[in-house]
């Protein structure tokens, strides 16, 4: 019971909050750290969403991996400050497959990925924390994979225009802003 007690304010902020915009960026791009360094470019698409691309290199690897992602972004508290969440897919090539004597063991490996994080921007730096668990579909290996907690950094090339709320004229009913009116005649 003390559960539901305490994490209700927190679903019911989360709940609340996807309702509103996020995002203030359309694109950045910079490293992501987590068991290697990695590249990530994310570009806003629309309501929220954007597509990020994560290129892997394993530390003391040679391999490489790519990961496709569609997240979905929404703001708390304030405008630079969102949590997110999403699913896409990733590939890893296997330059020197493990053999044994008979066949391979280690081939190239693909599968679904999921995302969740938060993320903030301060001015044209973007700083996110999340976790990527990967759900491995090939031969080789069908398994979850639980990649660990990351960091990313990255820099804003591009950010998005703020919304401005338009003149709505509800003072022009009442007399006010005369000096427009006056101006009209």
């Amino acid at each position: 019971m003390q559960i539901i007690r305490h994490s209700l304010p927190a679903l019911t902020l989360l709940l609340l909050s996807c309702t509103l915009s996020a995002q203030s960026y359309k694109t950045a791009a910079g490293i992501r750290v987590d068991n290697g360094v990695h590249l990530t470019v994310q570009q806003y698409i629309t309501n929220g969403w954007t597509a990020e691309g994560i290129v892997h290199t394993a530390v003391g690897s040679e391999n490489l991996g790519l990961t496709l992602l569609a997240e979905k972004h929404s703001k708390i508290l304030f405008r630079n400050l969102n949590v997110y969440f999403g699913a896409g897919g990733h590939y890893y090539w296997q330059n020197e497959p493990t053999r044994n004597e008979t066949n391979v063991i280690d081939q190239d490996v693909y599968g679904l990925s999921f995302i969740g994080g938060a993320e903030i921007s301060l001015g044209r730096i973007n700083l996110a924390l999340d976790w990527k668990p990967e759900l491995h579909l090939s031969e080789s290996s069908q398994t979850m994979g639980w990649n660990g907690a990351s960091i990313s950094a990255r820099y804003i090339f591009a950010k998005r225009e703020r919304k401005k709320i338009g003149d709505w004229k509800v003072w022009d009913k009442f007399g006010g802003n005369n000096n427009k009116s006056k101006k009209r005649k």
